[in-house]
């Protein structure tokens, strides 16, 4: 959870504050806008990340970010959506962004992944697009229980190879009507295929 290290005054209908995040090798500070609409309500985004090595007083990078609308802070000038973790299991922190959450389901991320060379956080399109991932640094897989249309879900789990997070193994299940249908997807002959179904008996009880 961050909290506020610095506000500016609003005007015309927008804020911002800057929250600080601190870790051994950075301070990293969060430049975070709300504005105001006056029909659409409050609106929050992260607007910047700045970057300064440990110890300096300058930042080395000043990195604007884009779509990454997010909810507002507290009444108590707390800000929990952003987060930093390891998401591709490099040993280095990236960051999570938590969308804004209009559903009543669990919240919503976007990811970006630091690139070391480039010293900067990269946007992860990849990892935006699946549901709700798990990280599983043990086995380096990110595995998702999703959900499409009515009767219609399933179970997906990914891996980095060559730095590109690819899916690995995936089944889907299907209601139709006494039963579900299962398929099974994985590597054959090269190529991701369904490799087999089955017809699973749903407990009515």
């Amino acid at each position: 959870m961050l909290v506020a290290l610095l506000s500016a005054a609003a005007a015309h209908g927008q804020a911002r504050e800057t929250y600080l995040y601190a870790d051994s090798l950075h301070d990293l500070r969060f430049v975070v806008s709300t504005h105001l609409h006056m029909t659409g309500g409050v609106h929050c985004q992260v607007d910047e990340v700045t970057l300064t090595a440990k110890g300096d007083r300058t930042p080395f990078k000043r990195q604007p970010m884009e779509h990454a609308e997010c909810p507002c802070p507290d009444g108590e000038g707390r800000f929990g959506a952003v987060e930093l973790l390891d998401v591709d299991f490099d040993g280095l922190r990236d960051l999570r962004i938590q969308r804004p959450d209009n559903s009543g389901r669990s919240p919503e991320h976007r990811y970006w992944r630091w690139d070391p060379a480039e010293r900067a956080f990269i946007p992860s399109p990849m990892l935006d697009s699946i549901q709700q991932p798990l990280f599983d640094h043990a086995r380096r897989l990110v595995s998702s229980q999703w959900y499409a249309e009515a009767g219609h879900r399933g179970g997906s789990t990914f891996r980095y190879e060559n730095g590109r997070l690819t899916m690995v193994s995936n089944m889907e299940k299907y209601s139709e009507g006494d039963h579900e249908r299962w398929v099974i997807w994985g590597m054959k002959d090269g190529r991701f295929q369904p490799l087999e179904e089955r017809m699973v008996p749903l407990d009515r009880k």
